[in-house]
């Protein structure tokens, strides 16, 4: 492994002291970072977002409460590796092929994304962490406790799901918004896509203004604009199975939020999760989307903090 100066290689407008790193894991080098000391609790993104769309709000406080909080960039976004391995991506057929229960071909899977974070861990000498999941990094974090029970010291899921092909279908006016932008588009276009996506997506209750997610956007393109590994991400929840029989063996605390207006993974999702998981604690938040309301990021690290607490 071989650390990264300071000074992050991107545009950085967090003024946290976060210590960077680059670890090699199975061959595909991920881009982590490390804020204080303590308990540790490992943060996994969720599908073709870069971790710096972890607030820094949010991260500072699990730090006040008492722990060392590492975050990451999942292969194929940010500054972790692109893993191209030939297999092409056609997301609406490899969709219905899934949703079908057909088998996806696909350069990865998400069991390659839990060696990612477990070999993290190996690297950063973290015998157990708490972890916490957001959409798709829940699935990740669901698997990573059936596959590595002993390195899991509790679970949070944020708005997500088991990977249900009928369950976990999103709303149909975000299905019209799947697929990559059109070949071609200038940095100007995908990010004002972003910005239109994100607004589908995100919570009527807590509004973000186009601005905010202009900036936001502007600063995940100019690190990382490389194409295709959002598809590829995409291709490896089409090509692993639902989740659901893991959830009844998840023995350690756990807590799940969710929104009441999410429309990309409906709520719904983690009803059921609650159901399936013993003793697990549902929040349900009114107005909530599919993304990071400022305002309710201190309960969601109260949450975090009581439950990893109850460990």
């Amino acid at each position: 492994m071989e650390s990264l100066p300071q000074s992050p290689p991107r545009p950085d407008t967090s003024a946290l002291p976060w210590r960077h790193g680059m670890v090699a894991v199975d061959g595909v080098d991920i881009f982590y970072e490390e804020l204080g000391a303590g308990d540790p609790i490992v943060l996994i993104m969720g599908l073709s977002i870069q971790s710096i769309f972890w607030p820094d709000a949010f991260c500072q406080a699990l730090v006040d409460a008492g722990h060392r909080v590492i975050r990451f960039d999942n292969r194929d976004i940010g500054l972790s590796a692109a893993v191209d391995r030939g297999v092409a991506v056609n997301i609406t057929k490899d969709f219905l092929l899934s949703r079908a229960g057909l088998r996806v071909r696909a350069n990865y899977t998400l069991h390659e994304m839990v060696a990612d974070t477990v070999g993290l861990l190996d690297h950063l000498k973290i015998d157990r962490a708490h972890v916490v999941g957001i959409s798709l990094g829940g699935i990740i974090a669901q698997m990573m406790w059936a596959s590595h029970p002993s390195r899991v010291r509790s679970l949070a899921f944020i708005m997500s799901h088991t990977n249900h092909p009928i369950w976990g279908t999103p709303h149909p006016a975000v299905l019209l918004r799947m697929g990559p932008p059109p070949r071609g588009a200038t940095r100007e276009q995908i990010i004002a896509r972003n910005v239109e996506t994100f607004q589908l997506l995100g919570s009527p209750g807590y509004r973000r203004t186009d601005e905010e997610l202009r900036h936001a956007f502007s600063v995940a393109y100019d690190r990382d604009s490389r194409a295709g590994g959002s598809e590829r991400q995409t291709h490896a929840l089409f090509a692993t199975r639902c989740t659901d029989t893991i959830l009844p063996t998840i023995t350690v605390p756990t807590t799940i939020m969710h929104g009441t207006a999410d429309r990309l993974v409906l709520p719904r999702n983690s009803q059921r999760m609650a159901k399936m998981i013993r003793h697990a604690r549902l929040t349900m938040f009114p107005g909530m989307g599919h993304d990071f309301p400022p305002a309710l990021l201190p309960t969601w690290a109260a949450h975090i903090v009581e439950n990893a607490r109850s460990a």
